[in-house]
């Protein structure tokens, strides 16, 4: 997964200050699609990795470092502030809610002064990352049985970091990444108190969890509320209810297929969190300066517990500003009374009682996948008797059991037909809406070539051609007595799928030569290249060799293990056009499959760090024939581009045509489209990609230098201003009091914008004291 940032509004600006927002997209995160295809009811296999369906629990033992400006602003007190932060993280993920037994804890604790050796922080978020994953991997001990082994790794600054275009970057963490040694980490900006939720957010990314409000999340869910932790906007979680169903299924889905297994070990010596309160350590002038600098107090007139409001100073007038978080837990409010999940309440009226939850009776099984032939069903059962409260533990063992169905064969199934091959032919006479394919057509099953991550998919060939389709997100599930595991098709269950024998497929590898350390050039794939099959096999079947399939799209820029940062996970890249699927650096054999055209060129590279050794790249795409009387394709393999003496003609098993016409390469400038302006405002310059290639898509030197399209152009609309109204009358009749005024975002032409729009930075100011007369 790519690095993820938490953004937030500027800490100097005054009332009315957008929230705690994180800046990743919307699209598709990794993972998230295969993780919820069993809540959409189409669960395929996903390989060979079976899934566990227990409730097992999980210890993040965590390395928590503060860099010299956390030492300068907190003094003797950091240690004990950061693991506040910490257990306030803990509880969080504590909550019955995330559906998970996890528990956090911290293994060590390092502080970094001037004279030592530790990452270099700079206001680069993303470089600062980097730096830091690079260092604690180095400091990090080679057994998981050490007891100062940590499995992620959190570094704690008040350096402002920076993203690629703002600097109201909160955090960074690199998604999916949890038992990775050189990628389980974060970077957090100290925000005060609320960092704690930043910490369990960032956390979150590294556990795999997208945004509640990814497409995909939506699809199965519905809308989601905007008040649960993995939210792009961080304001007022719901503490009853801190996690989204859509978090806990991914997070499920994640520790299920094996990637939280570093987890399993308990920690030896963890160090202590406090158990506490955090308003009890730290009173609320405290968390004001802890949130705004020295000197911040709170703002008059507060209501108790519900928002905290401090003072600040703009433009040498004091201003009352928020983070959009309540006042800390354990913060009195009143005699006898305290502040809890932004509410005060009575002391003696909350219940410190743990409760452990426990499993509810199983729910029935549901319906059979199949009416004959063996199927299977699936049962569950919830921690819902009781609901884990106070800190409880989760319910511990299997929450999903699942038996064969259905035995008896089938009466009118025809006799030495395999049940795939019934699937398929129940779409004889379907022509996928191309007008390659004829009424008649009639449809077998796809064995060979099949990636393992799409074996349980219903994947058929239009017989005698090579044209093939998913017409199925997943084959039906049934019981194959052929073989000894009972469960074919099911998701999460990796044990194979029903008729299916598979056969080699025939490759020829490619050898780089000359290999370099850092990024070589394998091949470019060409517009409309469709069944796409990149595979890049581990030297002497290692899992990890130190080389790794990168992409870049038209523009130049990397879809994938791009900059030296590696996905772990298996994730879905979109690209015009097609997604293409990547099986994550985790296998013996590193895999990128693509069915559909692609409608940008791909550049495909072997990144090679560590010990240098030999990559072996196979690759194989099918191009459209150009002459519409020949439609017969052409698999293209190894290096350079096709030609008489090297090309594997497509004869056998495609649709009948001639061999295809090969013509001496002509020689083009290909331009890739606009990057985003350099500015959002104000005169700034647009960049695009510009390379000469041939007819086959490789790059090459012959083109005319005088008709090469310009790479750089000037852009950029007015920047909007702040409009401020009159002030209001004083508050008070006498003595000190507030006045506010009206500020709207303007363009030039007088059009009203989003207040975020404009520039806080330069933004008058709204609320002043004022005095009348004195009393």
């Amino acid at each position: 997964g790519g690095a993820h940032r938490l953004q937030r509004r500027n800490p100097g600006r005054p009332v009315g200050a957008g929230a705690s927002r994180c800046a990743v997209g919307s699209g598709l995160t990794p993972g998230v699609l295969q993780a919820l295809d069993k809540y959409r009811g189409r669960g395929g296999g996903k390989g060979a990795r079976a899934k566990r369906f227990a409730s097992v629990p999980r210890y993040v033992e965590t390395l928590v470092v503060a860099d010299e400006s956390m030492v300068k602003f907190h003094g003797d007190d950091l240690q004990h502030y950061l693991l506040t932060l910490m257990a306030t993280a803990a509880r969080l993920y504590k909550h019955p809610s995330i559906r998970n037994p996890i528990q956090i804890s911290v293994v060590k604790f390092l502080l970094i002064g001037q004279d030592d050796k530790g990452p270099k922080v700079t206001g680069n978020a993303a470089l600062t990352l980097r730096n830091f994953c690079a260092w604690q991997k180095r400091w990090n001990k080679v057994s998981d049985k050490h007891p100062e082994y940590w499995d992620t790794a959190i570094l704690f600054t008040k350096q402002d970091l920076c993203g690629a275009t703002t600097c109201d970057t909160l955090g960074m963490a690199d998604v999916g990444t949890m038992c990775d040694p050189k990628r389980s980490c974060s970077v957090i900006e100290d925000d005060g108190l609320p960092s704690a939720f930043t910490t369990a957010h960032e956390l979150g990314h590294v556990f795999n969890m997208p945004h509640d409000n990814v497409k995909a999340c939506e699809e199965v869910f519905g809308r989601l509320k905007t008040n649960h932790m993995m939210s792009p906007t961080l304001i007022q979680i719901d503490r009853a209810n801190p996690w989204s169903a859509c978090s806990a299924a991914i997070i499920t889905d994640f520790l299920d297929s094996g990637h939280g297994d570093c987890l399993l070990d308990q920690p030896a010596k963890p160090i202590p969190l406090p158990e506490d309160l955090p308003g009890t350590s730290y009173s609320l002038n405290q968390q004001c300066e802890l949130a705004f600098g020295v000197g911040s107090k709170p703002c008059p007139y507060m209501q108790y517990c519900a928002k905290l409001w401090c003072t600040g100073k703009a433009r040498g007038q004091i201003v009352c500003q928020t983070r959009h978080f309540p006042w800390a837990d354990g913060t009195g409010c009143g005699e006898g009374r305290f502040c809890l999940k932004g509410a005060c309440v009575e002391r003696h009226n909350i219940s410190k009682y743990r409760v452990d939850g426990g499993w509810a009776k199983w729910a029935p099984y549901g319906q059979c996948s199949r009416t004959c032939g063996g199927g299977v069903q699936l049962a569950k059962r919830e921690c819902t008797n009781p609901l884990p409260a106070n800190g409880g533990s989760y319910c511990e063992g299997v929450r999903v059991k699942y038996r064969s169905c259905n035995l008896e064969p089938c009466s009118a199934a025809v006799p030495g037909k395999s049940f795939r091959e019934e699937q398929c032919e129940a779409f004889n006479g379907y022509s996928h809406s191309t007008n390659r394919l004829t009424a008649s057509v009639s449809w077998v099953p796809k064995y060979s070539g099949v990636s393992p991550r799409d074996k349980c998919k219903l994947i058929c060939r239009a017989n005698g051609t090579g044209y093939f389709y998913v017409l199925a997100p997943k084959g039906r599930l049934r019981l194959d007595t052929r073989r000894i595991s009972p469960l074919k098709g099911l998701s999460g269950v990796g044990t194979g799928c029903p008729g299916q024998w598979w056969s080699p497929h025939p490759w020829k590898d490619w050898k780089g030569q000359e290999m370099r350390h850092g990024y070589n050039f394998v091949v470019v794939i060409p517009v409309g290249a469709s069944n796409i099959d990149i595979r890049q096999r581990g030297y002497k079947g290692l899992i990890s060799d130190d080389n790794y399939l990168a992409l870049k799209n038209g523009q130049g820029k990397y879809l994938l293990n791009g900059h030296f940062i590696v996905s772990a996970v298996e994730r879905d890249l979109m690209v015009k056009g097609s997604v293409l699927r990547y099986s994550g650096t985790g296998t013996a054999v590193e895999s990128l499959q693509a069915f559909k055209p692609i409608q940008e060129p791909l550049t495909l590279e072997v990144l090679s760090v560590g010990k240098m050794t030999p990559p072996r790249v196979r690759y194989s795409f099918y191009l459209p024939k150009e002459s519409k009387e020949d439609k017969s394709s052409y698999k293209k393999e190894g290096k350079t581009p096709p030609d008489l003496n090297n090309s594997v003609l497509s004869v056998s098993n495609r649709l009948d045509g001639g061999r295809p016409s090969y013509k001496r390469p002509s020689y083009k400038w290909a331009a890739g489209g606009w990057e985003a302006c350099s500015v959002t405002c104000g005169d700034g310059l647009q960049k695009r990609a510009v390379a000469c290639r041939d007819s086959y898509g490789q790059p090459a030197a012959e083109c005319d230098a005088a008709q090469r399209p310009a790479d750089v152009r000037l852009c950029g609309e007015p920047c909007p201003v702040w409009d401020a109204g009159p002030w209001s009358p004083c508050s008070k009749s006498c003595g000190r009091g507030f006045k506010r005024r009206a500020l709207a975002c303007v363009v030039p032409s007088g059009r009203s914008l989003p207040r975020e729009s404009c520039n806080f930075r330069r933004k008058p100011q709204e609320l002043d004291f004022c005095t009348l007369r004195p009393c």
